[in-house]
């Protein structure tokens, strides 16, 4: 098919555009990736979600996409750890890559196409120094390489800041031998036996923290790249610096699009190991789920802020709930066929699917998108019943929730067991200790007082099912249906 026009915010020019893509119909798109050196927190993931978000999006849309994100597995955060720990920097590194990937895979993300690791990528990346280096970017000192920022015109046309008043957060220590404050390191030089250690034209060393990206997007995107996209602490100096160093290497614009999500704030901070309020990714999945994850972390656009609260878990788990019971509903309904009340109300839904494109189109509006779909399962719940066949209406809810499980992963593949694991949690979170069979007998018992009118009786029971951490739903038919109330 015809991929869908889509506009995306750039932050190199500050405004919403029309994506086209270098090659039309193909989208090369780098993520960065984490740094492997302990368990990721609610906060990184953000932005992990976010990039499977893009990936999952651009490719139902219709669009070709080769997707990078990679792995810092070299970096002084490492070394330290496992100089504590007494072990290999990369044996470390590598341990928490495969924990990075076990998180992953409870939040649901799709594989990318590449996943390339720093350690693996030393040649590319002393290519490019020495790219540098020949192109009078770079200078080198006693071992070390540094970029000379002045060189490059355009320098702070993605954080929009003046050469002069950038102040650098720099990984490495340097005396003072810079040309200019705002060099940066490229390489810096290390003891011949020191761990994690590579051999270079300037004696042995590894990267500075910048140009690994720029390498690795070299390597598996090509000298340009469609959409770069990371969190919104990287635009400066991370993504200033990758620009410096790709434009100055290869001679040609870098990235054409740059998307970043903002932070996850908690309470009124931004979520970081630092402040110590930080909620692992692994912490979360065990008490909560992966799936809710995902739900709370994309039900807000990817530009706006996001406070990290009770009610906003609360709410993911009871939207997980109520899409998992829709669709397991549908699925069984489907099979009885379906027929909507009145014909000409079924106009309502049949152009939910455009709408969705559209919203995900406009900028990857997620909660737009959720809209109309929300929209979708209370007009079903609504409308439809099971008398007589009607195939139109089955395929328009089929394409409905596959579109909506393909673009944004929100719907799990099995979603009896979400349910299911739903009910688990939500009776764990509420302390209950009563089985499934007391509680049906309560309500049994409740149900016989209302037929008999003593309401007094009937209210009792209620109060105590409340006090188990069960809610009550009376349905308009006269059944009862009961869940376990979550409680953060």
């Amino acid at each position: 098919m015809n991929p869908v026009k889509v506009t995306l915010f750039n932050n190199l020019t500050r405004k919403k555009e029309e994506f086209t893509p270098l090659v039309s119909g193909e989208v090369k798109f780098y993520s960065c990736g984490p740094t492997t050196y302990d368990f990721l927190h609610v906060g990184n993931a953000r932005a992990l979600v976010v990039g499977d978000l893009i990936h999952r999006v651009l490719r139902t849309l219709g669009y070709k996409v080769t997707f990078t994100r990679n792995f810092t597995d070299v970096d002084d955060r490492i070394i330290d750890r496992a100089k504590e720990l007494n072990v290999s920097p990369l044996d470390h590194a590598d341990r928490f890559v495969k924990e990075c990937q076990i998180d992953m895979e409870h939040l649901g993300m799709m594989p990318a196409t590449y996943t390339p690791k720093v350690s693996e990528t030393m040649k590319e990346i002393i290519v490019m120094i020495e790219d540098l280096i020949k192109n009078g970017f770079a200078y080198v000192i006693n071992g070390e390489v540094l970029y000379h920022v002045p060189l490059f015109k355009d320098y702070g046309k993605l954080s929009k800041a003046q050469l002069e008043s950038l102040q650098h957060g720099i990984r490495v220590e340097v005396d003072g031998h810079k040309k200019h404050p705002s060099d940066f390191v490229l390489w810096k030089p290390t003891k011949t036996n020191e761990a994690a250690s590579w051999e270079s034209p300037w004696g042995f060393g590894r990267p500075g923290w910048h140009i690994e990206c720029s390498a690795m997007a070299k390597k598996f995107l090509g000298k340009s790249i469609d959409i770069h996209h990371g969190g919104v602490d990287l635009m400066f100096p991370h993504h200033e610096n990758e620009i410096a160093q790709s434009e100055a290497a290869n001679g040609r614009e870098f990235c054409h699009h740059w998307c970043h999500n903002e932070f996850l704030n908690f309470g009124a901070e931004k979520m970081s190991k630092s402040l110590g309020n930080v909620v692992t990714i692994r912490q979360f999945v065990e008490k909560f789920s992966g799936q809710v994850l995902r739900q709370v972390l994309i039900s807000v656009h990817y530009r706006s802020k996001m406070d990290w609260s009770d009610d906003v878990i609360e709410k993911g788990i009871n939207d997980v709930e109520r899409i998992h019971q829709f669709v397991v509903k549908f699925n069984k309904d489907k099979n009885s066929n379906l027929q909507v009340k009145k014909r000409d109300n079924l106009s309502e839904v049949e152009n939910v699917l455009s709408l969705m494109k559209a919203e995900l189109a406009n900028d990857f509006n997620v909660p737009g998108a959720l809209g109309h779909f929300f929209g979708a399962i209370r007009f079903y719940n609504r409308e439809f019943n099971s008398e007589r066949p009607d195939k139109l209406i089955s395929k328009i809810f089929e394409e409905i929730i596959k579109f909506t499980q393909e673009s944004t992963g929100l719907i799990s593949v099995n979603p009896e067991k979400t349910l299911s694991d739903l009910e688990v949690m939500k009776k764990r979170l509420s302390g209950g200790t009563s089985t499934d069979s007391q509680i049906e007998e309560l309500i049994t018992k409740r149900k016989e007082a209302k037929k008999n009118k003593d309401f007094a009786t009937a209210d009792k029971i209620r109060n105590e099912l409340i006090s188990m951490g069960v809610t009550l739903k009376d349905n308009p038919d006269g059944s009862i249906t009961w869940s376990y109330t979550g409680s953060s």
